[in-house]
This record gives C-alpha cells, sequence and structure tokens, in this order.
C-alpha cells in the first residue's frame, strides 16, 4: 500500500509540474492577447469615426462654396483656414486638413508648407473616382518629408453631383498609438508593443529603441501564444486582427505583443490573490481529486493499522510508532501538493482577476472616447450656417422644414443619437431630426437647465452635458444630452443644438462587445453606484448593483466572481481640460464558478484523547466523521475500515440501507447489509464527492464475525481515552439521537487546539444497527447502558 502510494504521489506530482506550466503559459497568452486584442480594437473603433468624419465634412457647405470660387479663381481662403481650425481644434485627432481642387492643386490647408499640387498622386483620382471614403496609408507628399500618414479623403460635389473639390483629412496615428500603447500596456512584463501592416512591418510601436519601425516581425498565427525571434533573442508573442466595427473592417492591420524569455514569468503578483475562495477548474478539480483518494487510503490504512496495533498487545507500541511515521509522513506530502495546488488556484484565480480588471478598462476607455466625438459632433454643428440662419431669423415653416431635412440627414450618418434638436433663443424647439413616436416636438419648449447650459457657454470650444437622467428630448429615458451654443456673426447666441445620445443601445453595445461570450456582467454606474446600463436586464438604469459586487473576489448567486471597477478617465482633452467629469465607472464581474462552500475538511483536524488519569482505566474508541459531527464507535466492534468501491447497490426494503458489501471472513467471504449513517443521524445536505469509507462492524457476541456494515463520511483517528473524559447524552439530545450512548471529550489541533465532543455509539448501539440491518441481533440493553458500564469499569471496555 505505501509502494503504491508513493507512486501514486510521484504521478500527481508530474501532474502538477505540467498543470503549473501550463497556467503560467496561459497567464501569459492571456496578458499578451489582451494587449493586442484590446489594442486593435480601439484603434479600429476610432478609425471607424474617422470615415464618417470624412464623409460629413466633405458635405459641409462652407467648404462646398470655397471649392466652387476657387474654381471660379475668387475664393477668400482666410474664412476658410478659420472654419478648418475651429474643426480641428474640437476633432483634435486630425493635426492637417487639406482641400484639393479636382486636377490636384492644393487649394487650403492648415498645415503650412507642404507641395503645392498633387498632379501624380493616385490618392485624388482614387477620392474623385468613388462615392465614399478613401482611406490609404503609406508615404505621402502632404506629411513633412514625404513619411508615411494616415489619410482620409472624400470628393467634394456641387449641386448636381459635379466633383468641384476632395477632402483629406490627416490622422494622428503615431500620437494616438502612443495613447492606446500607454493604456492598454499595464502588466510590468516588459510586453512590446507593436502595430503591424499586411506584410508583418511594423507601423508603430511602444518602444522604438527595442522595436523600431519598419522592423518586419514573425507573426504569431491562429491569434495563440507563440515562439517568435526577432534581432537574435526568442520570444513569446501574440498577434490579433481586428474584429471590425459596425461593418467598418478597418485598414487590415493587426497588434503584436511580444515578451522575451528572459523575462515572461516575472512580472505580476499573485501573492495577494486568496485563492482559498476561488471555485476549483476541471482540471484542478480532478487533481485535488486524485489527491483526496490517496490521502483518503492511506488514511484507511493508517486507521486500519491502529485497529490492529490496539488488538496485538506485543507490537502495539511499535507498530503505533510506525503508524504515527507513516501517518506524517502522508501529511506532510499531502501538505505539499496542496501548496501547489493554491499556487495553482492563486494563478489561474490572478488571471480571472486580471481580465476582469482589462475587460472594464476598455470598456471606461470606448466610453470615454465614444462621449468625446459626442462632444466634438455638438459643438460642430453649432458652427453650421445652415443652423444659425435658421435659428437667427424669424419663425418660418419653410426654412425650419429645410432645417429638419438638414438634420435628419446628418442623423442618419452618425446613428449613435435618438434624436438632433435645433432651438432658438428663447427655448422653443425650431427643428428635431426625429419626432417623438406621439406628437412633434416642434414647437415645444426645452427645459431650463438646457437654455441655461447653452446660454453660459462662452465661445465655440465650450459645451455642456445634462446629468444621466431622463427627459422629453430623449422620450423620457435616461441618457446624456450634449448641447453646444449658435452663434450669429455679431457672437450673440441666437440658439443652441442638442445631441440626445442613444444610451439604451450604445452603452449596452460597448458593454456587450466587451464582455462577449464570458459568463458575467458588465455595466456602466455614476458615482452613487447607480447603473447606467448593464448587460445583465436585472438591472436597469438607475438600479443599484447589490454590494456583494465589490470590486475582489464576490460571492454571488451561489457562485463567486471575480470583480473589477475602473473609473472613466477621460481622453485626450475631454474630462482633462474641458471642465467635465461625469464619474463612472465601468465594472465587470466574471463568472469563476460554484465552490464547495464548506470549510477545512474535518479529518484535516488532527484529533487526540484527553492524558487518562488512569493509563489501565481506558477505552479504544474508533472515530469517524459524518457531516459536521464527529462520532466513535468502541474499537472492540470495529473489524475495518474498507474503501467504497465495494458497495453494491441493492433495495433491501430495510430503512437506512444502501446495500450489500462483501467482506473476508477466514478463508472465504460474507455478505453484509450496509446501512448510510448520513441517513440515521438526520444529515440531509450533500456528501462531498470524495466522502464515502465503509466502516465493516461485528457485535460482542461474535466478536470476529461482520454483522452490518456502516458508510460513513471519513475516519478520523483511533483513541484510548479514560472513562473520566466521557460524559452522558444530554436529555434534550437523547430524543433526537436515540442511537447515541455518550458524548467522549477530546482534543483537536494539537498543540494550540481545543476540546471538542465526539458523540458515541456504545454497544447497545452496535446491536441495534445489526437489528435494523436485519441481522437477528438483538440489542443487549437501554441506552444508558454505556455510561453505567463505564462509571463500573467493566473489563468489556477496558484494553
Amino acid at each position: 500500500m505505501l509502494t503504491r502510494t508513493r507512486e501514486r504521489f510521484i504521478a500527481l506530482q508530474a501532474r502538477l509540474v505540467r498543470q503549473l506550466g501550463s497556467e503560467s503559459l496561459a497567464e501569459l497568452g492571456d496578458e499578451l492577447a489582451s494587449a493586442a486584442q484590446c489594442t486593435i480594437d480601439i484603434l479600429v473603433r476610432n478609425l471607424f469615426e474617422r470615415t464618417a468624419d470624412v464623409g460629413f465634412l466633405a458635405t459641409d457647405a462652407v467648404l462646398r462654396s470655397f471649392c466652387e470660387s476657387a474654381a471660379r479663381g475668387a475664393a477668400d481662403v482666410a474664412p476658410l483656414q478659420r472654419r478648418l481650425a475651429e474643426y480641428r481644434a474640437k476633432y483634435s485627432v486630425y493635426d492637417d486638413i487639406v482641400l484639393l481642387a479636382p486636377d490636384a492643386r492644393v487649394l487650403a490647408r492648415l498645415d503650412e508648407g507642404g507641395p503645392v499640387s498633387l498632379a501624380g498622386d493616385p490618392l485624388v483620382q482614387e477620392a474623385i473616382s468613388r462615392h465614399g471614403f478613401v482611406e490609404r496609408f503609406g508615404p505621402t507628399p502632404l506629411a513633412r518629408g514625404a513619411q508615411p500618414a494616415l489619410l482620409y479623403a472624400h470628393r467634394i460635389d456641387a449641386d448636381g453631383g459635379r466633383c468641384v473639390g476632395v477632402l483629406v483629412l490627416r490622422f494622428r496615428l503615431v500620437d494616438e498609438m502612443q495613447r492606446i500603447f500607454a493604456s492598454v500596456e499595464q502588466s510590468g512584463r516588459h510586453v512590446a508593443l507593436v502595430l503591424l501592416d499586411a506584410e508583418d512591418r511594423v507601423i508603430a510601436s511602444a518602444d522604438e529603441s527595442h522595436v523600431p519601425v519598419g522592423a518586419r516581425l514573425q507573426a504569431s498565427h491562429g491569434g495563440e501564444v507563440g515562439l517568435v525571434a526577432f534581432g537574435g533573442r526568442e520570444y513569446l508573442a501574440v498577434t490579433r486582427a481586428g474584429a471590425g466595427f459596425q461593418g467598418y473592417p478597418g485598414p487590415g492591420w493587426r497588434a503584436h505583443a511580444m515578451v522575451s524569455l528572459l523575462t515572461a514569468f516575472g512580472g505580476r503578483d499573485d501573492s495577494n490573490a486568496d485563492a482559498a475562495l476561488a471555485p476549483d477548474t476541471p482540471e484542478l478539480a480532478r487533481i485535488r481529486g486524485e489527491l483526496d483518494a490517496i490521502n483518503g487510503d492511506l488514511r484507511r490504512v493508517v486507521w486500519n493499522g491502529r485497529l490492529f496495533a490496539g488488538a496485538q498487545q506485543q507490537a502495539s507500541a511499535r507498530l503505533k510508532a510506525l503508524l504515527a511515521q507513516v501517518q506524517e509522513a502522508g501529511r506532510r506530502t499531502r501538505d505539499r501538493v496542496d501548496e501547489a495546488i493554491v499556487a495553482l488556484q492563486r494563478s489561474g484565480l490572478a488571471r480571472q482577476r486580471n481580465a476582469a480588471h482589462d475587460l472594464a478598462r476598455l470598456a471606461a476607455d470606448i466610453m470615454d472616447r465614444s462621449l468625446y466625438e459626442r462632444a466634438n459632433d455638438c459643438r460642430w454643428w453649432a458652427l453650421s450656417p445652415v443652423v444659425e440662419r435658421v435659428l437667427a431669423g424669424p419663425p418660418d415653416a419653410a426654412a425650419e422644414a429645410g432645417l429638419g431635412a438638414v438634420l435628419r440627414h446628418v442623423n442618419s450618418l452618425y446613428t449613435v443619437y435618438t434624436r438632433l434638436v435645433a432651438f432658438g433663443a428663447d427655448g422653443r424647439i425650431r427643428a428635431v431630426s426625429r419626432d417623438a413616436d406621439d406628437a412633434t416636438l416642434v414647437g415645444r419648449e426645452v427645459d431650463a437647465w438646457l437654455l441655461d447650459a447653452v446660454r453660459g457657454l462662452t465661445d465655440s470650444q465650450r459645451y455642456a452635458v445634462s446629468p444621466f437622467a431622463a427627459s422629453a428630448l430623449s422620450g423620457d429615458a435616461p441618457t446624456y444630452v450634449f448641447c453646444a451654443a449658435v452663434r450669429d456673426a455679431q457672437r450673440r447666441t441666437v440658439g443652441g443644438i442638442a445631441a440626445v445620445f442613444d444610451a439604451a443601445g450604445e452603452l449596452r453595445t460597448m458593454l456587450g462587445d466587451v464582455l462577449g461570450e464570458r459568463a458575467g456582467l458588465a455595466a456602466f454606474v455614476d458615482a452613487d453606484g447607480r447603473v447606467l446600463a448593464c448587460t445583465d436586464p436585472e438591472f436597469a438604469p438607475g438600479s443599484l448593483l447589490p454590494k456583494a459586487l465589490a470590486p475582489g473576489l464576490a460571492e454571488y448567486r451561489d457562485s463567486t466572481w471575480a470583480v473589477a471597477s475602473v473609473r472613466a478617465e477621460g481622453y485626450r482633452e475631454f474630462k482633462h481640460a474641458d471642465g467635465y467629469d461625469n464619474r463612472v465607472r465601468a465594472l465587470v464581474a466574471v463568472k469563476l464558478g460554484e465552490r464547495e462552500r464548506r470549510g477545512r475538511n474535518l479529518h484535516d483536524t488532527p484529533v487526540y484523547a484527553l492524558p487518562p488519569a488512569r493509563r489501565e482505566a481506558v477505552a479504544g474508541w474508533a472515530l469517524f466523521h459524518v457531516g459536521a459531527g464527529r462520532f466513535g464507535l468502541p474499537t472492540s466492534v470495529v473489524l475495518e475500515a474498507r474503501p467504497r468501491d465495494g458497495l453494491v447497490r441493492a433495495r433491501l426494503g430495510v430503512p437506512h440501507a444502501l446495500g450489500l458489501l462483501e467482506v473476508p471472513q477466514g478463508a472465504g467471504a460474507v455478505v453484509v447489509p450496509v446501512l448510510c449513517a448520513r441517513s440515521l443521524f438526520g444529515v440531509n445536505y450533500a456528501a462531498r464527492a470524495s466522502d464515502g469509507v465503509l466502516l465493516v462492524l461485528s457485535v460482542p457476541a461474535a466478536p470476529a464475525k461482520p454483522v452490518v456494515a456502516l458508510w460513513v463520511d471519513e475516519v478520523l483517528a483511533v483513541v484510548d481515552a479514560g472513562h473520566e473524559h466521557l460524559q452522558p447524552v444530554p436529555e434534550g439530545l437523547r430524543a433526537h439521537s436515540p442511537l447515541l450512548s455518550g458524548l467522549l471529550r477530546l482534543m483537536a489541533g494539537g498543540e494550540v487546539g481545543a476540546e471538542i465532543l465526539a458523540q458515541l455509539l456504545g454497544l447497545d448501539s452496535v446491536a441495534r444497527l445489526a437489528s435494523m440491518a436485519g441481522t437477528g441481533v438483538a440489542p443487549p440493553g437501554g441506552a444508558d447502558r454505556l455510561v453505567a458500564e463505564l462509571a463500573s469499569e467493566r473489563p468489556a471496555f477496558q484494553h
């Protein structure tokens, strides 16, 4: 048995080493994949907004008029330059805006210098030849030193569809990528984050001294962690493509995260992760089950050995000493394996907590970037000459209808809004992009706070945002309303424009995209913990998340969750330099699974007999546990403990019976009935998967003959206890537990332990069990016989 146990421990050790390696690699892979996927997804979402920007700005009446005038040779560049500067001040992701004539002449641009014509550049002809945006990255005369740049181009059409010019926006790619890299890579493992083109060349790098722009890397295929080489060193790397956004696939780039093997497995400290709270993974559950099986077999053998030692007076002391050493060696081995399992749990738990934090950080970043665009939109639309002309003039049904058509067109391009609303200085709504379901909003007055907010805006860079609340403009759905002031040529406020954000759809979409197929929930909450949006329909806007879902490990809905909360701190100047802060946090709770709610196993706590007053006046007790209770039987009637595998389930027509068990007797074997101790003692909650030992019992009349077996959860110890440590059963307990014959005071936990009580089943109780099982053995006496016999020191209770 000891040889087999050693072999099983060695095999288990090999599995643990493999699992530790796999878990470490999986943790690293998760971090690299998260960094790469977040990088490319954030970028693709950002570039999607650029495709909308260039298409919308190309329809601007001022730009179109300028291009038509330039064709006649009568264009005034200064007003146009001011308008383009206003646009760049609001949409700070662009560092240059260029207007080209159809013949590729440069009509106007913000970045001074550069060529006066792009003749021969295919960008111009490509933009003219299609009705849609053109996205191009590469060396261009529009960048200093003809460096690579990311450009968005769109043709500008006059009435009738004639092309009168081409608009080009130069995106601040290097600046944007450094912002993304800084927000994504926070693991501390010295991860190299880069952006790759279709030929695996580096477009942007988080650290150019490590991986320079233009270098060609070896991509990791399949999106999984792989071993790659660069600069004569080996790296573990993950390469991820973007998932696209609302039909826009992105420019075909990929994000690549790699870390040197020299530093790959350092970094995050998992020591603070409370592994005791985490449920086991399937593989850990299998390893723990194998450990429990090994320890259970070893514990049963030692327990049987102690029974045998009690029956063999000559070998008793030596055998007990040997068994104590075996038990101690098993305990030390078990503790080492437990440490390895805890390390695995801690690593797995850290992975889940890090994943939750990364997802929450991504959700917060996506929200801030989206609201940044909303603040830009309302300010830019407020500069529209069409809006200014209608709001500055007297009420005119035809003009207001025309403005409504313009707003409808804009809303069709920017679908993130429930509606756009233009109102005059008196607060009366003059035009809307979409009316309410029940009646028109035109002619109504906006809320007083909205009119006051617009009047308080001092310049075109200022905007106002409502609290997250319901309003008439949103159809009583809670949301943000972004607004900006509309001014005439004399800088007088003539009204405002309000953009009603479709929070119900957009925020849930953001959260759903971030959470993906993971089991859990994601939410945006305000400073008071009230929900703005949540993937779980149980939590409607305005409700409070349960306090159980606090950051860290949470117990909620009978499961363990890894919860992370990250504040949405802003993007570029939004919430950093504009005085606005909505104090929103993104919360992500990843469900880890159900876990065993019971604490430490009872058999993990050592149990000892209290020192007897007289060494010759002791009785032997075989201790075991059922549920949360410790029980004992006289060693004189316990033959052995057998594994549960031998049980044959059968209907015996006997209360508390489970089946039959074949046990050896002499040269042959006998079959005895098996009773369930859980049923007998009223333990009605489920046993652990590893629980189950069969105690084979005899009766005093036939001490060597098996008559019945008792299914218990696990064996504990075999002790010799003085009768002075025995106590009678309290009267209140006797009625509920007729099988009990007494209580035994014991010491649990070693030198710093405490006294406990074990519930005893005496000789009469064993006879009752045999009688219940139908063996025909009658009980020898009443329930008080045990205490009476002990008090008189009957030889039957002495060794």
